[in-house]
């Protein structure tokens, strides 16, 4: 693991299927693991998350209420307020994963398009970086990227979709994170987009508890799994694994900077010079 990032998983979500955090924690602070971020999927899983990422400086911890959240029929506008009432005094690193998600039909179009806004607006107040869950919604999100501000940028996580979102995420100053599918013997499509992303652009992830890569596939996913996606990644970027570690710590460090103990501040992500991709 010796200066691999993994830019999203669910230390939550790991618990739940009978991995310690903790434990997974300490083996990965001993294998040199250059760090990465601990994803929240709900408004009231924050202090917890904190706890434990709070001894690893290079664990970032990301808030959000996910798509998931425009089910029922509660008002959004309290719902975030809520939410953004427990990130008070609360040092997190990133709002997310936040966004679209049309494949399960959560709530309506209409709902999740105004959480995803809000808690868009949120980061911006608190000029830190968003993580954007987008699934069978290209078009939509292709729309809200455009007219979203985005002054701290953000990473579009777990890469599967177009090149048109691609694009436009890049044009807008985003990151663009892949995850286990690269692996996956019929993803050509997708290595094909993965070999069009500007390396100082690219981060790599496991998502787990979930996409377990190539030969993990059907078990439970954990960081460790890191070694296939970068091994995958460099093959199809026609780089080495060891000058891509390197680029991505510099992409994530940049991007997300180690400030819980350090410094509150986050570089803004210049827009003017957001670099246009054919």
């Amino acid at each position: 693991m010796n200066n691999l990032i993994d830019s999203h998983f669910h230390l939550l979500e790991l618990k739940k299927r009978g991995i310690e955090p903790q434990n997974l924690l300490q083996e990965l602070d001993g294998q040199d693991f250059a760090g990465g971020m601990d994803i929240g999927v709900s408004e009231d899983d924050i202090d917890e998350r904190l706890s434990l990422t709070a001894p690893y400086p290079r664990i970032r911890c990301a808030a959000g209420i996910g798509p998931w959240g425009a089910q029922g029929d509660e008002p959004i506008e309290p719902m975030v307020s809520r939410f953004a009432h427990r990130l008070e005094g609360n040092m997190v690193d990133s709002i997310g994963e936040i966004g679209l998600d049309y494949h399960w039909n959560y709530g309506t179009p209409e709902r999740q398009k105004e959480l995803f806004r809000r808690q868009m607006a949120l980061a911006d107040t608190r000029s830190i970086p968003i993580v954007i869950h987008s699934r069978s919604a290209d078009w939509d999100m292709i729309e809200e990227l455009k007219r979203a501000p985005l002054p701290r940028g953000g990473i579009l996580h777990c890469f599967s979709s177009s090149w048109e979102l691609a694009k436009t995420a890049l044009d807008r100053g985003l990151h663009i994170s892949f995850a286990g599918p690269i692996t996956y013997r019929k993803n050509d499509e997708l290595r094909a987009i993965l070999a069009r992303i500007p390396l100082d652009r690219l981060l790599l992830e496991t998502d787990s508890p979930y996409l377990s890569p190539e030969p993990y596939r059907g078990k439970i996913n954990t960081p460790f799994t890191m070694r296939e996606i970068y091994q995958k990644a460099a093959e199809v970027t026609g780089t080495s694994v060891e000058a891509l570690a390197e680029q991505l710590i510099k992409n994530f460090d940049r991007l997300v900077p180690i400030h819980r103990h350090e410094s509150h501040e986050s570089p803004a992500v210049d827009q003017q010079n957001a670099k246009e991709v054919d």
